[in-house]
């Protein structure tokens, strides 16, 4: 429920910004770091991840803050945003019960017109080749400003856990890579989301969190 409810408030409002959507959430302040989660990613998983593509020159996603009658408030794209960018990722196993990750696909969406690229523009999961374990951060926070999402790769499963521990102590200095371990930021306005094999229908893709 939690990791849910952590992507839901974040990947919700990128993929909202991203397609020119509103988003409306209760008017009351959540407190100022609500919940910690993180997910491992597993062999037979892929990875898809949204990202806005903005006008040049724009820095960031700036997302648009309005109230409704109802008393609650709506959410959308700035003027900035020009499309998105959906890119695929595939997890296999690896060595020493690790994972892999491959990229599968990415496509550019603008005006309504999708077009298939070779490479993503901003890729998040090239990892050094002593990469073994793969762990998505998620820090839920009252500023739409803040880093809400981290990739974490590490060559021993208690380095990760080490990585995540300080993260979570100091998100705003300990993300970074260090000998035989790797941390990135996704951007804000960005979303990364596992997905698993829908077990009643095997051609279908569904969130694992």
């Amino acid at each position: 429920m939690i990791r849910s409810l952590c992507f839901q408030l974040l990947g919700g409002l990128a993929l909202a910004a991203s397609l020119g959507c509103t988003t409306r959430v209760p008017s009351t302040e959540p407190p100022p770091l609500i919940d910690r989660s993180y997910v491992d990613l597993q062999p037979g998983w892929r990875i898809r991840t949204v990202s806005p593509i903005l006008k040049a020159g724009a820095s960031r996603l700036e997302i648009k803050e309005t109230k409704t009658l109802d008393g609650g408030v709506a959410y959308s794209a700035g003027d900035d945003l020009l499309g998105y960018e959906t890119t695929f990722y595939a997890v296999t196993r690896g060595k020493d019960l690790g994972v892999n990750i491959a990229f599968i696909s990415s496509e550019i969406t603008i005006s309504g017109k999708n077009s298939n690229q070779s490479h993503p523009r901003l890729s998040l999961f090239e990892f050094p080749a002593w990469t073994r374990y793969v762990r998505l951060v998620f820090l839920t926070r009252v500023s739409s400003a803040d880093h809400n999402q981290a990739v974490l790769g590490a060559s021993t499963m208690a380095g990760l856990e080490t990585l995540t521990q300080q993260v979570e102590a100091d998100p705003v200095s300990a993300c970074h890579s260090q000998e035989e371990t790797y941390c990135v930021w996704v951007l804000p306005g960005s979303a990364v989301r596992p997905e698993r094999r829908d077990p009643e229908s095997r051609k279908n893709w569904v969130p694992v969190l």
